[in-house]
């Protein structure tokens, strides 16, 4: 007799289909799973994402947009499937508040949940109150950090029960479809959420007070960085989307990923392909990617440390083909290979929500 779980697992990218079967064959142990695929790079949403003052703004309008509109139909098509596990936690957003207007039963796991602190006390607290609201009825929040869950059950005390740790995976082959191309030799950076690119651009400073050459090319937003004056080594690319910047991190020298001085979840993603694609990593040494990485497999500099951050670039460039510094990279790629990527990720929620 069949027992296992008919599951809906809600993804964030339409990417996802080619691989359907090998996730479908993954989890078919612990459930029968169906997917339904969300997708944001649309034409318009690029368009968004290169606007130097509004295209934040935008960009999110039209991510609420769309996950709004898949919740709606998430809701009125699929309630036959009770059993929803949310890999996009905008969506879920959504999805909660529509099912606590209605008296439907239904076990929802949120995969995902990232809330920042706000300037703004009025807007902040309306925010922790419509969280509050809509996820009063979830079953369980997954959070890529564990600091999250002490910094969310203070924030919401009512849902304190509900978070839990997971760590993150992503498959990053499948989305790149175009090539960068480049002259230069070069470092790579990029990233948008939580970037300390102030450190980085300092750390170049000193570099480029020492005579060296050494070049960086940062791959982001208009709103996340702005091109640095007078630093000739230092560029920031705002054309370099997800479609490229897997070869934009191949085709360079190593990785740093400069992250913001956080609690949060910060930096999970590019870290994850960095390893993937087998680069030497340079990282902030924050809580978060303590989760994922150690001294073994990334080099790490002091938070909001560019003099650190300096030494520790020029050591790595001196070192770049040594033994000790190729064996941080292969070791970080073979435990992506067997931890990471996306079936893992999947796996691990889907066997914490049946047991739970």
């Amino acid at each position: 007799m069949n027992t296992k779980t008919n599951t809906l697992i809600i993804l964030d990218s339409l990417k996802y289909k080619e691989r359907e079967g090998i996730l479908k064959d993954s989890l078919s142990t612990y459930c029968n799973a169906e997917f339904y695929y969300t997708y944001y790079e649309n034409n318009l949403v690029k368009f968004f994402h290169g606007l130097a003052v509004v295209g934040n703004l935008l960009s999110h309008l039209a991510y609420w947009t769309i996950s709004f509109n898949a919740a709606c139909k998430l809701f009125f098509f699929r309630k036959k499937l009770s059993h929803k596990i949310f890999i996009n936690p905008i969506v879920a957003i959504f999805y909660c508040f529509l099912l606590n207007l209605s008296r439907r039963k239904e076990i929802v796991v949120i995969a995902g949940f990232l809330f920042e602190a706000k300037k703004n006390k009025l807007y902040f607290n309306l925010r922790k109150k419509f969280v509050n609201v809509c996820y009063k009825n979830a079953s369980s929040i997954v959070v890529y950090s564990k600091n999250e869950i002490s910094l969310y059950s203070e924030w919401f005390p009512e849902l304190a029960n509900k978070f839990v740790f997971i760590k993150y995976g992503r498959d990053f082959d499948i989305f790149e479809e175009n090539t960068y191309t480049s002259i230069d030799a070069y470092i790579a950076s990029g990233g948008v959420s939580n970037r300390d690119f102030k450190t980085l651009i300092s750390a170049f400073r000193v570099i480029q007070k020492g005579g060296s050459e050494l070049k960086c090319k940062i791959a982001t937003r208009p709103q996340a960085c702005a091109e640095p004056d007078k630093l000739p080594n230092v560029s920031v690319l705002y054309d370099i989307r997800i479609d490229r910047f897997g070869s934009f991190l191949d085709k360079s020298l190593f990785v740093i990923i400069p992250l913001a001085n956080t609690f949060l979840s910060a930096g999970h993603m590019a870290l994850l392909e960095s390893m993937y694609r087998k680069k030497i990593i340079l990282i902030t040494d924050i809580p978060a990617v303590r989760d994922y990485v150690d001294e073994n497999t990334v080099f790490f500099y002091n938070a909001e440390d560019p003099e650190d951050m300096a030494i520790k670039i020029k050591y790595i460039y001196d070192n770049i083909n040594t033994e000790a510094v190729v064996r941080k990279s292969l070791l970080a790629h073979e435990y992506y290979q067997t931890d990471y990527n996306f079936a893992s990720l999947l796996t691990r929620i889907v066997k914490y929500s049946i047991s739970s």
